[in-house]
């Protein structure tokens, strides 16, 4: 298989061509995620609800390579917008957190960890909610969220 992280796109899977698994696959062989075009797609099988659950947790556990990317504003939105839906599958709002946790956020994700520390999320979505504020201390919230979330409980 080619590299799939060279400038060119032809030598990028068209992931529309290639099945669940191979697709799957292909996931998770990325060991970086530097190009525009591949992040898109990748946060495109992320955001599809279509896809099977676990193909779309790999997709985020790559988008968790994209802390230098141009669409990181992008991807931070997406997330948010997952998170907060009632209808996501728990893994998949687990792992979308916990990629959170990964990448450079700033306080609209420290609000959102709260957000989840206070609601009635599942118990390993709060995990890695709390794992964001713990990654991200030195963002606004992100310090005292701790002490918060825990004096709540």
């Amino acid at each position: 298989m080619s590299d799939l992280n060279h400038s060119n796109n032809n030598e990028h899977p068209d992931f529309n061509e290639i099945s669940g698994e191979e697709k799957l696959q292909v996931l998770r062989d990325l060991i970086e995620l530097t190009d525009s075009h591949l992040t898109q797609q990748v946060l495109a099988i992320g955001m599809d609800t279509h896809e099977e659950d676990l193909i779309r947790i790999e997709a985020w556990r790559a988008l968790g390579m994209a802390g230098s990317s141009a669409l990181l504003g992008e991807i931070l939105h997406a997330a948010a917008q997952l998170v907060r839906d009632s209808e996501e599958d728990e893994d998949v709002q687990n792992y979308i957190s916990q990629t959170l946790a990964l990448l450079p956020v700033t306080e609209a994700e420290i609000q959102l960890a709260q957000e989840v520390l206070e609601g009635n999320a599942n118990i390993l979505v709060k995990g890695a909610a709390f794992a964001i504020l713990v990654a991200h201390q030195q963002v606004n919230g992100a310090a005292s969220a701790p002490r918060i979330a825990s004096i709540r409980s």
